[in-house]
């Protein structure tokens, strides 16, 4: 009997002890939050809201952050490129003037069309087509002094052309002298149609505006038949068992930048071609 009756009271003893537990997990559970706090709440959450608003609408006028600063890192780029230009044409003065007066033809004669090329660029992204034209131009001369310096020599007196030495070097400044010519002839074409090609700081006159196209086509077949040379050269280096390296896709590169000349002078032709027969239709 004793052990019948220690039975019931050790069960329900069990019992209360998991309500006891129950009630203590949904006590964890359940975080009383006050009206005052939610109402605080809401109230921030409405303020955050308004200030968004008056962010984005200034007397009823929205307000476009993302073009001001557009604008803004507009000016600022111009004021690098312009900066760039200045230090450049700094350089090149350095670089003339050095090259004058020691008679260097190292690494300073290198430099010099380098840095023409280089302000070439910058001119043409700024739109001074003329002055890009001119600086091309400069460059000619340099390239072509080095191609005559780098000029595959003979072994002994030998005319056989296995006996050359080949190096990489000439084939380099081969294809240089052909993207010279090229962004001479690319520069001529990108100027306006019906003027003449003026620098715009000392006011020469480069091209008559009914030569311009001409003197464009001159480059480009001088480029042309610059790049039939670099071609051939970079065949025989291969076949000599050289590592060309990088100059294949080089050279590849400038054929393409030729093909593009080439491509807008024949639309010029086409045009060219086509105007006589509209004024005859016309009439």
């Amino acid at each position: 009997q004793q052990q019948q009756q220690q039975q019931p009271q050790t069960t329900a003893s069990l019992d209360k002890e998991k309500q006891q537990q129950e009630s203590n997990g949904r006590a964890k559970k359940e975080v009383p939050v006050t009206n005052g706090t939610h109402e605080d709440e809401k109230a921030v959450a409405e303020t955050s809201g308004e200030d968004k608003d008056d962010e984005n609408d200034v007397d009823g006028d929205v307000v476009d952050k993302k073009g001001d600063s557009d604008e803004a890192n507009s000016g600022e780029g111009k004021e690098d490129i312009q900066l760039a230009l200045e230090m450049m044409e700094t350089a090149y003065s350095i670089f003339d003037e050095q090259s004058s007066d020691t008679g260097e033809n190292g690494w300073l004669r290198e430099q010099i069309p380098r840095t023409l090329q280089g302000l070439g660029d910058v001119l043409s992204g700024l739109g001074r087509l003329p002055d890009a034209a001119d600086a091309y131009s400069r460059a000619l001369p340099f390239r072509e002094e080095a191609v005559s310096k780098t000029a595959p020599s003979r072994r002994d007196d030998d005319n056989d052309d296995d006996d050359e030495v080949l190096s990489l070097d000439a084939l380099k400044a081969r294809r240089q002298l052909v993207e010279a010519n090229i962004l001479v002839a690319d520069a001529l074409l990108s100027c306006p149609d019906g003027h003449d090609v003026v620098t715009s700081e000392t006011k020469d006159t480069l091209v008559r505006a009914a030569e311009r196209v001409d003197y464009a086509r001159g480059y480009y077949d001088k480029a042309r038949d610059e790049l039939q040379e670099t071609v051939f050269l970079m065949g025989k280096i291969a076949a000599s068992g050289a590592d060309i390296g990088m100059e294949k896709e080089d050279v590849c590169f400038a054929a393409t930048l030729l093909m593009g000349v080439g491509e807008t002078l024949a639309v010029h032709d086409e045009e060219v071609g086509e105007e006589p027969v509209t004024k005859k239709v016309k009439r």
